[in-house]
């Protein structure tokens, strides 16, 4: 059977998944990528196990205006990647995004020992409860980052996302004292 004699949608499928990615970047075929994740999510479900998905809104934003240097490919992993690490049956940012990720599960985290914290108080009124956990999250946090740094301040204030100056400032104000 010639190419034209098969049905309108294998010949689209051809023309649309088996493009070579180096004539025409994914970048440029924006209208190929939500078919291309919906097939990767049912690919998904047969080859790896996993549950059935949709996308939300927010993600069909974050796929289409995402920069995909790796094309198809980098496409395809990003997807099933997400399935398998996804919690639900939809699909959000952070599934994609490991960085949204880190944030979301670090806040469940301090969220939880938060809880623990709050139900051992008897009387919230007398407590000011955000001067008295800010400092100890932060203080927490530089200790963790000087250990793993072997106490290298400007190492340590990049990976914080601050300023030396800062890190120095907020090192003397919570009382940090640590072994180089």
């Amino acid at each position: 059977m010639i190419n034209d004699e098969l049905p309108v949608r294998e010949n689209l499928k051809s023309v649309v998944y088996s493009a070579p990615s180096d004539k025409v970047p994914l970048m440029e075929r924006r209208d190929d990528i939500l078919p291309m994740v919906r097939r990767f999510i049912r690919e998904a479900e047969e080859q790896l196990k996993t549950t059935r998905k949709e996308l939300s809104g927010e993600v069909e934003d974050y796929l289409l205006n995402h920069n995909w240097p790796g094309d198809e490919d980098e496409l395809e992993t990003a997807v099933k990647r997400a399935c398998i690490l996804s919690e639900g049956e939809l699909l959000e940012v952070e599934d994609f995004d490991y960085r949204q990720r880190r944030v979301k599960s670090v806040g469940k985290f301090i969220e939880e020992k938060l809880r623990g914290f709050m139900r051992n108080i008897k009387t919230l009124e007398k407590f000011n409860i955000y001067d008295m956990v800010i400092p100890e999250v932060e203080r927490s946090l530089i200790m963790m980052v000087m250990k793993e740094t072997g106490g290298n301040q400007v190492r340590a204030a990049r990976l914080l996302g601050i300023n030396r100056n800062t890190l120095r400032s907020k090192i003397k104000t919570l009382g940090i004292k640590f072994k180089q």
